[in-house]
């Protein structure tokens, strides 16, 4: 866990960071491996530290006390014997007495504490961040509020536009951005460089019926052409379709996933006419508010890349501007609708919808994480069907592929 944190990085960034990239989210698992959370092992030591001098402080305090206690009542029974009371009398005091019992009882609560960091000890540390707003607890499960994961996709952005800036990746101007045009209701002349398609095809016959209203013969010339005026769409609705089947475990797959999530999130909120839809897949597809990855539980399983690609094309049916998506996935696909079809069949589901992608305009990017021979091949061929890009890279550089190339078709 320690490994994604660095020294810069504030307390609050670090332990955020350790609860959101933890495949275990309870009090009582991060506990047990509480070696593993490094910013919230610390504090929970301070915390443990507190409560044993606390301990020392208070088991002194009652052994004085018993000490006092019974060196009065040994008086006592001294004169009690003294005075020639039974000694049954006097044993049967002794045994009763109930401010010695409970000074006893007392005294070893506390000696029975333990010496190591505990649930209450790790639970006191976090609801110090509860009541900053950043986490919360829910069903017995420590989660990132969307307060905190703004921290957590702040930092994200961060430090993947310093990376970028490295490698000399800026915003230029340019003159029109996004990736399509709407045509608007009015029209005006033709000039050349017009593209043909935009001609109004009404509007330039009555041109030419109304300059030749005295023939029979109906020409057509440069200036009875009409086109419609455009308006350019900067609208971009956004897809992450990422995978979350058995082998996005390792390696850090998940980690960078969200972290890329997190930081296009961030990035996109910077331009309000954009908007960004995550889903998560490997049999099942589930769709899930960008924030919320930092709380996502990754299942594991098969892998459904035709059912992810569909779900994502009909949640986008009725979005206006123009719609693109960046598939993450490091493995070839092998389930269709929740039947284990191995990876022939299941391929040629995939194909067939990165054509219907075409067909609607969806742009599918696809971001693989692994660079066998197989993927390599499969990959290529979809983004030809669909006219998309294919990139290769390692987790490490996950968010600044998909972020420059977001920066670069803004």
């Amino acid at each position: 866990m320690s490994n994604y944190c660095t020294m810069e990085e504030s307390e609050d960034l670090q332990i955020l960071k350790e609860i959101a990239f933890s495949f275990g989210r309870t009090i009582r698992e991060i506990t047990r491996r509480i070696d593993e959370f490094k910013g919230i092992r610390e504090r929970a030591k301070e915390k443990t530290q507190q409560r044993l001098q606390a301990k020392r402080d208070e088991v002194a305090n009652y052994q004085e006390r018993l000490k006092q206690y019974n060196e009065q009542f040994s008086f006592q029974v001294m004169e009690d014997l003294l005075q020639g009371k039974e000694v049954n009398q006097v044993v049967s005091r002794i045994l009763q007495d109930k401010i010695r019992k409970d000074l006893e009882d007392s005294l070893n609560v506390l000696l029975a504490q333990p010496e190591w960091t505990t649930e209450q000890d790790v639970e006191s540390i976090l609801q110090g961040y509860q009541q900053k707003g950043y986490i919360d607890f829910e069903d017995g499960e420590v989660n990132v509020t969307s307060r905190g994961a703004r921290i957590l996709a702040k930092a994200a952005l961060k430090k993947i536009l310093e990376n970028l800036a490295k490698k000399g990746m800026g915003l230029h101007p340019v003159d029109n951005t996004g990736y399509g045009s709407e045509l608007s209701v009015s029209s005006r002349r033709y000039e050349p460089g017009d593209e043909y398609e935009l001609v109004d095809i009404e509007k330039t016959l009555l041109h030419a019926l109304e300059r030749s209203c005295d023939s029979s013969t109906i020409f057509l010339k440069p200036e009875d052409f009409e086109v419609y005026e455009t308006i350019h769409q900067t609208q971009l609705c956004a897809g992450l379709i990422i995978d979350e089947s058995g082998s996005m475990k390792c390696e850090d797959k998940i980690r960078a996933a969200i972290e890329t999530s997190l930081a296009l999130s961030e990035l996109i909120r910077q331009e309000p006419q954009d908007s960004l839809r995550v889903f998560i897949f490997s049999e099942q597809v589930r769709e899930i508010l960008p924030w919320k990855i930092a709380n996502v539980t990754f299942t594991g399983g098969t892998t459904d890349i035709r059912s992810a690609l569909t779900t994502f094309r009909k949640a986008v049916t009725l979005e206006k501007g123009d719609k693109q998506v960046y598939l993450i996935t490091d493995s070839e696909p092998n389930t269709e609708n929740g039947v284990y079809l191995g990876f022939e069949r299941a391929m040629e589901g995939v194909l067939k919808e990165a054509l219907r992608y075409r067909q609607e305009g969806i742009t599918l990017n696809i971001i693989m994480l692994d660079e066998n021979s197989v993927l390599k091949a499969f990959a290529s061929k979809m983004a030809r069907l669909n006219l998309g890009r294919v990139f290769f890279t390692s987790p490490s550089h996950l968010g600044e592929v998909l972020v420059e190339d977001y920066l670069r078709s803004r």
